[in-house]
């Protein structure tokens, strides 16, 4: 696999989970604004970059016969706990709050409005771009160790964010059946890619 597709792949991955929470919100008619998109795109990208340039520091005490497996494994990784989070039952035991778990915005996107106010804004926007961004900040390191770009890797990352978090919105009704189904992709993606990259 070359690293353009790689790089395509990786993106895709990374984002298209954007649109599966745009398509919850858009069900649900919680609004929210260019801006906010904007401000959970640049998150994404930056949370990007930032673990990328860390892993960039670590590679040198990385053997570069072995770097790129462990990018892979690492993406591997990820993925299946993405994966776990997606089956996984969700415990209504105890109610927690999202500022203190942002993960559980992936599951239900609702949960970003914590102010129940029917429109996701002012900290809400950062909470749910730190949820977008959990997978990002593992995959930057991984994708160090595979050779991507970190600066133009991230832009494309916020931009198909943009993307697929506005389309999202936009077709939440029509979608709204199959947009449970879209979060899986990622795991999916990052498993897939991984496990090429190790063949």
């Amino acid at each position: 696999m070359g690293i353009t597709t790689f790089t395509f792949l990786f993106v895709i991955a990374l984002s298209i989970d954007s649109f599966g929470i745009g398509c919850v919100l858009g069900m649900k008619k919680i609004s929210l604004s260019l801006r906010g998109i904007l401000t959970i795109a640049f998150l994404s990208g930056a949370g990007f970059m930032v673990s990328s340039y860390m892993g960039a520091l670590i590679l040198p005490i990385v053997h570069p016969d072995y770097a790129e497996r462990v990018g892979a494994l690492a993406l591997i990784g990820i993925g299946l706990y993405f994966l776990y989070q997606y089956f996984r039952k969700p415990d209504h035991s105890q109610k927690k709050e999202p500022w203190s778990q942002p993960a559980r915005v992936l599951n239900d996107p609702v949960a970003a409005d914590v102010d129940q106010s029917g429109g996701i804004k002012g900290k809400e926007v950062w909470l749910l771009g730190a949820a977008l961004s959990l997978d990002t900040l593992g995959a930057g390191i991984s994708g160090a160790f595979m050779g991507v770009e970190p600066f133009v890797t991230a832009l494309w990352i916020s931009i198909i964010t943009f993307i697929m978090l506005y389309a999202g919105i936009l077709s939440g009704a029509k979608l709204s059946e199959k947009a449970e189904s879209v979060s899986i992709v990622p795991a999916v993606l990052l498993i897939t890619i991984g496990i090429i990259k190790l063949t």
